[in-house]
């Protein structure tokens, strides 16, 4: 190899340059080319270089103290042996040669090879980009920064380009780390240092600042965006409909970390991270994170009219404009102490809904105006209308006016059937796929949650068209998993389990017979139907739940890991058990709880009883016609507060625990009278238990399950009459009294009593 001296910057262009024409493109040896030079003498001392690369590298390699060190590459394995440099021949009269006459021979001859010096830039920030390597973006970052150095100082004839910019923008957009505004997604103080060097001196730009934006966004993947435009537009590059849909996208991907709860944000100079997951409508996160999508969607809307006044919005922008507007997080629409309030409920569900109304504003603007133009550059697409199916059947099964949504989601799909089949040859372009079909029939399985059994039968038939259309040839409308579990949960919502056993059929067929992956039941298909099984209650239920729980287990250990039973399948089969009135399911159930702690403490964390399986063994126990069973369910209760207070925090009681003991109590009004005596001292216990706990509180329920216990079990009626009074008097105090609670009294204490407990809480 012929060896030559060049300048550091020149040594790993180049190399840039043969990764990139090579179509090898890996940052990792870029970085290697610094890494693999020796510093020799200084180039040109009088010309002050201000210019500072990033701390990732050695000291030695830094561009500093008014020097420009020129390096040689060191020569690798296969390379001949380098003479030592002082040995060399030198010409009698050496004359510095100028580092832009150097990076400009360079430069000729590299494009005398087709090695143009921004294409080789672009194809590497590209590939990096879309490496899915840890920091990506920032790495994209530096790079980009070095060469836009490298043609200050006069080595590049070209700039980085709109193109360079877009990649970069991409990269932060793609890159799967999650940035903190404390820079906790990047590589700490050493990768910001570079940004950190320019990042103060953008204070302008065509964007508006939003000065709220950027103090409780400020680190996200959208501002991090809206700086590197800012930053190009001071560089005289004009954005393009590329940059500002990139953009769109970011605001998207934050959008989806605040949904997520793991966006981190600053406010006041404090670091909150939002988490939305299970909080009350009214909680403080959940308002926080309404309040920063809306200062996203705000930029979104101001990105959207400044695209269309430039006139370069095309579908992309529009379907990633529906995506973040029904995104939007709303209000829960109902909760358990409002469900009487129509007014309230009508509210929440508005409030629910609006996102999908602007979603859909969105669409039919975007539809109007193609129908206007009559531009294929905004002409919807499968895309544009599957984005606004999904918003329609992404709403909770809670919220009331499901079917409603589920027929419009419906509707959007014929129109798309119609769009397809108006050319002759069909519009490729709106052809209906499996996403979305599937998301109508999941729209209808989610409205039969409110015992619709017409939805139940609108999904079915949605999938049997599928079926249909794929054996005639149709191989993008296959239905998959995710179809075929909504069909399931339809019907097993809708109280007919053998319909959803009959679907689990045709799949675990299907899938026998053509081995497709995407057609193989998995434990979520099972437990619904044995869920489903669990909510019909009686004998046969429960043995069905039963057989299909053993099919499960004989699977896992045949080594079919999709259908390993979980904590939720072994509670929906003690659920079937406690119903079903068989003699001795409630100690069938207790085994199976035995069972899976004696499994987990093996190893299987993931089988380890929770609360949710101790409070439905107890249920069957409560429910079981055995005498002894509220001893039965005091023993589990007891054996909870004991494991709980030793650190088990998994399976610490909970109000329904306690309500349930109280219940088994009521329940066990068989038996003489020392058996009534002991129920009624143990539904006592829990209820006092209930009021000393320091980690829940008694609800309406309780008190009407121990008014319940009085009724059955005290056989004095002036101490039963005394002690309902007491019971009243702690319910008022805690605010519980309902309808369903003065039912209760009525049934317990005598005439007068009940009314003069009655008159007192109307004076009061």
């Amino acid at each position: 190899m012929k060896h030559h001296r060049s300048a550091i910057i020149l040594a790993s262009s180049s190399l840039i340059f043969q990764i990139g024409d090579n179509n090898r493109l890996n940052y990792n040896l870029f970085c290697y080319a610094f890494t693999s030079i020796t510093p020799r003498k200084p180039l040109d001392s009088s010309k002050e270089r201000s210019r500072q690369f990033s701390p990732l590298l050695p000291n030695s390699f830094e561009r500093g103290e008014g020097h420009c060190f020129e390096y040689v590459a060191s020569s690798s394995t296969n390379d001949k042996p380098t003479k030592p440099l002082q040995n060399q021949k030198r010409p009698e009269k050496q004359k510095q040669l100028s580092p832009p006459k150097i990076q400009l021979n360079s430069r000729q001859k590299s494009i005398s090879r087709g090695r143009d010096p921004i294409i080789s830039l672009n194809m590497n920030l590209d590939y990096l980009a879309k490496s899915n390597q840890k920091n990506a973006a920032f790495r994209a970052e530096e790079l980009l920064l070095r060469i836009e150095a490298l043609h200050e100082d006069g080595y590049y004839e070209k700039s980085p380009d709109v193109c360079s910019y877009n990649c970069v923008i991409n990269a932060f957009c793609l890159d799967s780390s999650e940035y903190g505004y404390d820079g906790s997604g990047m590589r700490g103080e050493l990768a910001m240092s570079t940004v950190r060097g320019y990042n103060s001196k953008v204070n302008e730009g065509t964007l508006e600042e939003d000065a709220t934006y950027d103090k409780v966004l400020s680190g996200g993947t959208t501002y991090n965006a809206e700086r590197l435009i800012r930053r190009m537009i001071q560089k005289g590059l004009m954005p393009n409909e590329i940059t500002y849909n990139t953009l769109l996208r970011c605001i998207s991907k934050d959008m989806d970390l605040i949904e997520r709860g793991n966006f981190q944000m600053k406010n006041r100079n404090v670091k909150n991270k939002i988490k939305t997951k299970n909080k009350p409508s009214s909680s403080v996160s959940t308002r926080t994170a309404q309040t920063y999508q809306e200062i996203l969607i705000h930029k979104a809307e101001t990105i959207l009219s400044k695209m269309e006044d430039l006139k370069i919005a095309n579908t992309i922008t529009y379907n990633t404009m529906i995506s973040i507007l029904s995104k939007r997080q709303q209000p829960t629409s109902r909760s358990k102490n409002n469900r009487q309030d129509k007014n309230i409920e009508n509210n929440n569900h508005n409030q629910v809904e609006e996102p999908v109304r602007q979603a859909e504003a969105c669409f039919h603007r975007m539809l109007s105006l193609y129908t206007t133009t009559s531009d294929e550059r905004i002409q919807p697409d499968t895309c544009s209308f599957n984005s606004l199916i999904g918003a329609y059947a992404k709403i909770g099964a809670s919220v009331p006016g499901a079917k409603d949504r589920a027929i419009r989601a419906e509707e959007l799909l014929r129109q798309m059937e119609d769009l397809y089949r108006e050319n002759p040859e069909g519009n490729e372009k709106v052809k209906p796929d499996v996403i979305s079909y599937s998301s109508v029939v999941s729209a209808y399985a989610k409205a039969s949650r409110w015992g619709e059994e017409e939805c139940a039968l609108k999904a079915f038939e949605i999938l049997k068209r599928m079926e249909e259309l794929y054996e005639g040839g149709e191989d993008n409308v296959k239905p998959n998993k995710r179809t075929y579990t909504a069909v399931i949960n339809a019907f097993a919502r809708t109280g007919q389990p053998e319909s959803a056993e009959m679907i689990l059929s045709n799949m675990k067929r299907s899938y026998d017979l053509s081995g497709d992956m995407s057609l193989k039941p998995d434990t979520i298909c099972f437990t619904s139907i044995i869920d489903a099984y669990a909510k019909k209650g009686g004998e046969e239920a429960a043995e069905r739940a039963e057989d299909l729980l053993h099919e499960m287990e004989n699977l896992y250990n045949m080594g079919d890991k999709d259908v390993k039973p979980n904590t939720r399948t072994y509670s929906a089969v003690i659920t079937a058990l406690g119903k079903s009135g068989l003699p001795r399911a409630a100690e069938k159930a207790e085994q199976i709880l035995d069972e899976m702690v004696y499994i987990s403490s093996y190893g299987s964390k993931d089988l380890a009883p929770n609360t949710i399986l101790y409070n439905a063994v107890i249920d069957a126990y409560a429910r079981s016609p055995s005498i002894g069973k509220c001893n039965r369910a005091e023993l589990l209760l007891e054996r909870m507060i004991e494991e709980s207070d030793n650190g088990n925090t998994a399976i610490r009681p909970d109000t329904i625990t306690f309500n349930t003991v109280i219940n088994a109590a009521a329940r066990s009004s068989i038996g003489d009278h020392d058996d009534r005596k002991e129920a009624y001292l143990i539904g006592l216990n829990a209820f006092k238990s209930l009021h000393r706990s320091d980690y829940c509180q008694p609800s309406s329920i309780t008190y009407i399950l121990f008014l319940r216990v009085l009724e059955n079990l005290m056989e004095s009626e002036e101490t039963r009459d005394y002690m309902a009074g007491r019971v009243f008097e702690l319910c008022q105090k805690h605010n519980l009294v309902n309808e369903a609670v003065l039912s209760q009294l009525k049934k317990t204490c005598s005439h007068d009593v009940f009314r003069s407990l009655v008159s007192s809480k109307s004076t009061d």
